[in-house]
């Protein structure tokens, strides 16, 4: 089950950024108005539009095969209930998927249902991550975390990080849908440093949300490493807070260059790379048990220390 969790979030993951190309290059409505069929029949004449939708849309029916393969082998080989919980409950999200898709394509890319559409697949996302950690992990590492007060600590600035993260996505995906994404410029709207319209709005709010989440993943790693949480989480913390600064220098890139089409595909990789690292992190939360690194000496002789309160 390793193996097909694995090809699966891969699948999921290029699904979501050639998603992003399928947006960035007008080609979403390059099967027309029809779903399940394109330009009215099963095989359409694969050029230029046509060609990236229907690529898009064969993926996403691969994806759909490994998913119910997934569901099904988890559910049968675990008695588990989380693990049952979470294999329904992608399995529910992918159907849902395939509803707001065929709405995408018969409503002629809806705003509001384009977002759902995206957000969602980060959910998906998660349900797999999920998945491939409970297939990847040895059974010691899938216990509840301990509730000392580093581990309570930690619970609470990633779950915030989480919802920072659920904004980010949110927000961008609406401004990149409602074509806001140069309403202002890379540093100032316009003139001014505010907004004054409501595109720029939108746009500012999703700058801001995801400077939060950037500077809060900077301010938990800081934390994280200060409080001795562990080397497992302090390594992921880092590692988010780099794709992180990396993610908004591409955002800057992306603006400064009037969104072209090859920094606008890189910057929702790397996007969808930091939500991985952040989605990874609630999840090792709930999945590991959470050990105090200074109750561990770190080499031969040297005593612990007490962490700062």
């Amino acid at each position: 089950m390793k193996s097909l969790a694995f090809w699966t979030l891969c699948t999921t993951y290029f699904l979501i950024v050639f998603g992003g190309y399928v947006a960035s290059s007008n080609s979403g409505m390059g099967c027309g108005p029809d779903w399940p069929l394109c330009n009215g029949v099963l095989i359409p004449v694969l050029k230029g539009a046509t060609l990236i939708e229907y690529a898009h849309r064969l993926i996403g029916a691969l994806l759909a095969l490994l998913t119910v393969m997934l569901c099904l082998r988890l559910w049968r080989s675990s008695r588990s209930g989380t693990d049952r919980f979470v294999s329904a409950a992608a399995a529910v999200l992918l159907a849902i998927q395939i509803i707001l898709g065929a709405f995408v394509v018969w409503f002629d890319l809806p705003p509001i249902v384009v977002t759902t559409h995206f957000f969602i697949a980060f959910l998906f996302l998660g349900c797999l991550l999920w998945i491939w950690r409970r297939a990847h992990h040895s059974p010691h590492l899938h216990q509840p975390v301990k509730r000392t007060s580093i581990g309570i600590e930690a619970k609470r600035h990633i779950h915030l990080l989480f919802v920072l993260l659920a904004a980010t996505l949110l927000l961008g995906a609406y401004v990149k849908h409602q074509h806001y994404g140069l309403s202002c410029g890379w540093l100032t709207c316009g003139k001014q440093l505010w907004p004054s319209n409501e595109a720029q709005m939108w746009q500012t709010a999703h700058r801001t949300a995801a400077a939060a989440t950037v500077l809060y993943t900077i301010w938990t790693a800081f934390v994280a490493h200060k409080r001795r949480w562990g080397r497992p989480l302090e390594r992921r913390l880092l590692l988010a807070a780099a794709v992180g600064l990396l993610q908004v220098v591409i955002g800057v890139i992306t603006v400064a260059t009037e969104i072209r089409l090859s920094w606008a595909i890189i910057h929702l990789a790397v996007g969808t790379w930091l939500a991985l690292l952040l989605i990874d992190l609630n999840i090792y939360l709930h999945m590991s048990v959470l050990t105090r690194r200074s109750s561990v000496p770190r080499r031969m002789g040297e005593h612990p220390r007490t962490p700062a309160r």
